[in-house]
C-alpha cells in the first residue's frame, strides 16, 4: 500500500533549546472520511502507512546573537504506520453505528420523492420501509 495524503496543517512552535515536543491536531474532514472509509474499511487488521511531511521557516540566534533564518524543505518526512484499530476507534467515537452509502443521483432523487410522498422523516426510515 502507498501512503495517502491526509491533510495539510499549519502550526507555530515557540522557541526551545535542543529538543521539544509539539502536539499537532490532524483533523479528519468529511471528504477525507468518505474517501478513506472505503479504503481503510476494507482492511481487517494491520497498519495503514501514513507519511507526515514538514516544511517551514526556522528563526534562531546565530553565534553572534544576530537573527538567522533557515528553511525546512518539503522533503522532511516522518512515516507512521497507523494501526487499523485506531481508525476504527475514531470512526466509532465520531460516527457511532454508521456506514456510508453512495447512490446514483437518480436513485437518490427517487428515494427522496418516496420519503416525501410517504411522509417519512429520515432517509434511514425510508430505506427501512423499502427493504421490509
Amino acid at each position: 500500500m502507498r501512503s495517502t495524503l491526509w491533510t495539510n496543517v499549519t502550526t507555530m512552535v515557540s522557541s526551545f533549546k535542543e529538543t521539544t515536543v509539539v502536539t499537532i491536531q490532524v483533523p479528519c474532514t468529511f471528504d477525507f472520511n468518505v474517501a478513506a472509509t472505503k479504503y481503510f474499511g476494507g482492511l481487517d487488521d494491520g497498519d495503514i502507512p501514513i507519511s507526515f511531511y514538514f516544511n517551514g521557516t526556522v528563526f534562531y540566534a546565530g553565534e553572534t546573537g544576530t537573527l538567522q533564518v533557515t528553511q525546512i524543505s518539503w522533503e522532511k518526512e516522518a512515516p507512521y504506520r497507523m494501526p487499523v484499530q485506531v481508525w476504527r476507534s475514531m470512526m466509532d467515537a465520531y460516527y457511532p453505528n454508521t456506514a456510508w452509502l453512495c447512490l446514483r443521483r437518480d436513485v437518490f432523487d427517487r428515494l427522496c420523492a418516496y420519503k416525501v410522498k410517504q411522509g417519512i422523516p429520515t432517509f434511514e426510515e425510508a430505506l427501512e420501509a423499502v427493504i421490509r
